[in-house]
């Protein structure tokens, strides 16, 4: 592209339209920042204002008010990715470099529970974990997670084991290398984008869900998962101090914030390897 051609008039209303996405979807955050950084007081009268001296004891109070929150989504995710991790790299490698009967009504059957909302599965997943008891236990949330989190993941582990040099795993079978093998110590490492993709989009989803801790997690504060807590308090059955609230919005968001950022790259290999075949 020359960088001396004249600007034509699309060129300046493709530029004005992604500036006005841009700030509309940065605003939102800049004020849950600028809002965690004011009192109560400030934020009801000058809303839009900027804080003269940041209020840190919003981050005091939200700590003490979510910390716990925080350390037990992250420990029902911990738990439940292992599990999915597992079920999913497992599973691509059977679906994509094995032969057995019923493979293609399998992976059809797979993509049909793609298809399924999931509001639908709650009431016998309720009545599920209520005849095994369950309920107000952690369990009833990293089972359900490990089958409905691995669906997504499983087809694109599928996808890049296809992908993958099928010479590599031949030869890899001439040197005396079983099935097992040639998964842990060829597939296996080449698949750390996509499972490094399938582990953020799945903590993703269960650190923000909402509806299932709060169906089956019914007890105390000290079993509930960080967006029951904020979420509960923002519904009005908590305090009404929104400088603290905002601030437990910053204090949840920057681990998910930390790790996406971080693995940002494979992230990006991971959608690619799933997405195109070659």
């Amino acid at each position: 592209m020359n960088k001396n051609a004249p600007r034509t008039a699309s060129y300046w209303v493709s530029r004005i339209v992604l500036v006005f996405l841009i700030v509309t979807t940065f605003f939102p955050f800049v004020m849950l920042i600028n809002m965690s950084l004011k009192p109560t007081v400030l934020i009801t009268t000058d809303f839009l204002g900027l804080p003269k001296e940041p209020y840190w004891q919003n981050f005091s109070k939200a700590l003490s008010f979510v910390g716990r929150p925080i350390l037990n989504s992250f420990l029902i995710c911990g738990a439940s990715l292992g599990f999915i991790l597992l079920h999913v790299s497992l599973s691509g490698y059977a679906f994509a470099r094995l032969r057995f009967k019923g493979k293609r009504f399998l992976f059809g059957m797979l993509v049909a529970v793609m298809m399924v909302p999931t509001t639908i599965t709650i009431v016998p997943q309720y009545l599920i974990m209520q005849k095994l008891r369950l309920i107000n236990k952690y369990w009833a949330l990293i089972l359900p997670y490990i089958a409905s989190q691995q669906v997504f993941g499983i087809m694109l582990a599928k996808a890049a084991f296809e992908q993958m040099p099928n010479d590599i795993f031949e030869a890899a079978k001439i040197d005396g290398a079983n099935e097992f093998s040639s998964f842990l110590r060829i597939g296996l490492p080449l698949l750390k984008p996509t499972l490094v993709t399938v582990g953020i989009t799945v903590v993703v989803a269960m650190y923000n869900d909402y509806i299932w801790p709060t169906i089956v997690l019914t007890t105390g504060d000290k079993m509930k998962t960080f967006c029951q807590i904020v979420f509960n308090n923002c519904a009005g059955n908590g305090t009404s101090d929104y400088g603290m609230t905002t601030a437990a919005f910053v204090i949840g968001t920057l681990p998910l914030l930390i790790i996406t950022v971080s693995c940002l790259r494979y992230y990006l290999q991971g959608m690619l390897a799933g997405a195109i075949k070659g």
